[in-house]
């Protein structure tokens, strides 16, 4: 149930992480859209309306300049005026244009407003218009009359002002109006949407480490849990071992050698002519040594009584010994200066690699030179076991097809690796064909 729980809370998590990501990224992509639509408005409303107001301005100013210097030519016959003031097409064009680019913005008008000021500029513009030709007509006609001319033109330099000042300070504050309120707005929602971001951002960062050292928890609590159980199984594995072995020992050790007593009992009770009869009792008292010396053996490997009795650096030392009188290469033990204190699944996993490497060293290595090492630093126990046999290539030799011989080896390697594994150690196997081979062991107790 707990497990259940653990996954679920673990499922929900990961399901908020993934929502706030998408969020983020739809937030995102919506002040990108925001900004794009501002960008927009920019360069489709508000800098076409500044261009047209700018041009109209400019018309304005064409028009008037040209009705000005066309009258102060015909008025004061100035000569560097007459090649702009006497080209009535100058002033006829400005006129037009103007009207175009009314025309124009009240394409772009987005407002009531906007629409009421161009209808009092287009009034103005006709009025002015009408007053340039009646001045025209002044100074061209032949009774001119300057009081009037003075009249016209003040109210012509009147008309134009007006339009210049409702094109400057109404039209194109208004439109630089629209322009600030528009990056005030647009600024705001950068602002809302970088705080909401951020403020996602954050919250996402602080869920990715919680999921994350949930997860790490989760993991650490399953390793601790799956290391107890392996280290429970593997103790009650030898637990029967131990037990088994001490039944071998004790119990059907004794009745073989009670059967055996009771056979030389026998024995003697035959009388001495009845050959037949005593020489199948001395063959049955040599089954009985060899099942004795069988039983023992087996009683041995299951657990080996040295460990219980010796400790583990004594049960190795001795196991070095017995190897010693088997084989004629020379053997080296270099060991603690002190027993080590180990749980007892620790213990026999070192003691089993030792056991199984010496084996190996007599039946493929034809060694002269065996070394075993045993060492402890802080928690760490350091086991090697090496030797200047002839070696093979490890890595061939895992995966290439296997002879009956060589399957055993290659079990009994995998096996120690596995068995350490399990136990949260490391064995490292280093081997070279004619350079001998060295089987390492790093245990954390």
């Amino acid at each position: 149930m707990k497990v259940y729980f653990r996954e679920k809370r673990l499922l929900i998590g990961f399901g908020l992480f993934l929502v706030l990501t998408v969020s983020i990224g739809i937030m995102g992509l919506l002040q990108i859209n925001v900004l794009t639509k501002a960008i927009e408005n920019f360069e489709q409303k508000y800098l076409p309306k500044e261009r047209v107001i700018l041009e109209m301005k400019i018309e304005n100013t064409f028009y008037s300049m040209g009705v000005r210097n066309y009258v102060s030519w015909r008025i004061s016959k100035y000569l560097h005026a007459a090649s702009v003031a006497s080209d009535m097409n100058f002033i006829e064009k400005s006129s037009a244009k103007f009207k175009d680019y009314i025309k124009q913005y009240y394409l772009l008008a987005d407002s009531q407003q906007e629409e009421n000021w161009l209808k009092i500029i287009e009034e103005l513009a006709k009025g002015l218009e009408e007053t340039g030709k009646k001045l025209i007509e002044l100074v061209d006609s032949a009774a001119e009359d300057s009081e009037k001319v003075n009249r016209f033109l003040i109210s012509f330099e009147n008309k134009f002002y007006r339009i210049d000042d409702l094109l400057a300070n109404t039209l194109s504050k208004n439109n630089l109006k629209d322009i600030e309120r528009q990056l005030k707005l647009t600024y705001r929602q950068k602002d809302v949407s970088t705080a909401i971001l951020l403020v996602s951002l954050v919250f996402s960062i602080l869920l990715g480490v919680t999921i994350a050292v949930f997860v790490y928890k989760s993991l650490e609590e399953e390793r601790t849990r799956r290391e107890w159980l392996v280290r429970k199984m593997i103790r009650l594995e030898e637990e029967e071992r131990k037990n088994l072995s001490r039944q071998i020992h004790d119990q059907l050790s004794q009745d073989l050698s009670a059967l055996k007593i009771y056979l030389e009992l026998i024995e003697k009770n035959i009388e001495g002519k009845n050959l037949e009869q005593r020489e199948k009792i001395e063959k049955s008292k040599g089954i009985l040594d060899s099942l004795i010396y069988r039983g023992h053996n087996i009683s041995e490997l299951l657990r080996p009584p040295e460990l219980d009795d010796l400790g583990l650096v004594e049960s190795i030392a001795a196991l070095v010994s017995e190897h010693q009188k088997l084989m004629h290469c020379k053997y080296r033990y270099y060991k603690p200066a002190y027993d080590l204190k180990l749980a007892p699944e620790y213990s026999l996993a070192l003691y089993r690699v030792v056991q199984e490497c010496l084996t190996n060293v007599i039946k493929h290595a034809d060694a002269r030179n065996v070394t075993v090492s045993l060492q402890k630093k802080d928690r760490t126990v350091y086991l090697s076991v090496s030797d200047d046999g002839k070696g093979f290539d490890y890595q061939q030799f895992l995966t290439r097809p296997r002879r009956r011989r060589e399957d055993k080896l290659k079990l009994g390697l995998q096996g120690l690796r596995e068995r350490i594994e399990l136990l949260g150690g490391k064995l490292d196997i280093k081997s070279q064909v004619s350079k001998g081979t060295k089987i390492s062991v790093e245990l954390v107790v």
